[in-house]
């Protein structure tokens, strides 16, 4: 399902200081479940306060997805749009980028349009699908979070989703390619083969989780074979299960974020 989104974009950033204290009051215990709060010039409308809080917090404050100035044409493809957070920071960045953005979870898509829509942001299409492997559909796992997954386990109800190839979508030069999609990176990136060559930018959120296949070595060899270099952080202290005194058991659940570039100089 495709939809465009008109109107203009706000070039504001937020205050450190009203990002604390918002995020704090999100995170404060006995706090409604949804709401609408202001931030800075948004108006933003969440679910799951924890991690919409936490999300504001990566993005604005760690500013985890700030990556270098986009090559021309700028195009930046977001899978996994969530509440629509990632596409306002590329706006704020990226002024004048065509973004194309997938987000398959129903009632998470009609409130990721909302926030774009009563925010101005203009230049964006949003996919109510998943990326994945295979078009066609499958079974969707809704968390009413951020983490609902195609692959993972998850806690939440069962439902039926669209899922679209990214290979299809890449058919030109890629300014930034995005994937945090809860355990499906490895087979979108395998999907999108040698296309892969065409994104200049990457920034992939990897899921190691003890239910899920170890993939990351396939999607750094991909990255390589592809020409890119690229750097693996483990997002910031808060990320336990990245900080040493390391430790793995048989319920291990981490995350890390791969970022990669095209970098002309690069040895083969």
């Amino acid at each position: 399902m495709l939809q465009h989104v008109e109107g203009g974009a706000p070039g504001h950033g937020i205050d450190p200081y009203e990002l604390e204290t918002v995020t704090a009051e999100l995170l404060a215990p006995g706090g409604p479940p949804t709401g609408t709060i202001r931030l800075g010039p948004y108006e933003l409308e969440y679910t799951a306060p924890r991690a919409f809080a936490h999300t504001l917090r990566l993005l604005f404050g760690s500013r985890i997805y700030d990556v270098a100035p986009l090559s021309a044409p700028q195009r930046i493809i977001d899978g996994g749009g969530w509440l629509g957070l990632s596409v306002l920071r590329f706006r704020e960045l990226y002024p004048d980028a065509h973004i194309v953005v997938f987000e398959p979870d129903p009632e998470i898509f009609r409130i990721m349009c909302r926030n774009l829509e009563r925010n101005g942001i203009s230049n964006v299409e949003p996919v109510r699908a998943a990326l994945a492997g295979t078009d066609g559909q499958q079974t969707f796992t809704v968390t009413g979070s951020d983490s609902g997954s195609l692959r993972a386990d998850a806690r939440g109800s069962s439902l039926t989703v669209d899922t679209r190839r990214l290979g299809p979508h890449v058919t030109e030069p890629l300014s930034l390619l995005k994937l945090n999609v809860e355990g499906a990176e490895a087979e979108v990136i395998a999907e999108l083969g040698e296309k892969l060559a065409l994104v200049d930018q990457v920034l992939i959120e990897y899921h190691g989780f003890a239910e899920l296949p170890q993939t990351l070595h396939e999607i750094l060899g991909a990255l390589h074979a592809a020409g890119h270099t690229y750097i693996v952080s483990h997002f910031n202290e808060s990320n336990r299960a990245c900080v040493p005194p390391l430790h793995l058991d048989d319920a291990y659940r981490y995350f890390l974020l791969i970022y990669a570039r095209r970098l002309g100089g690069r040895p083969a």
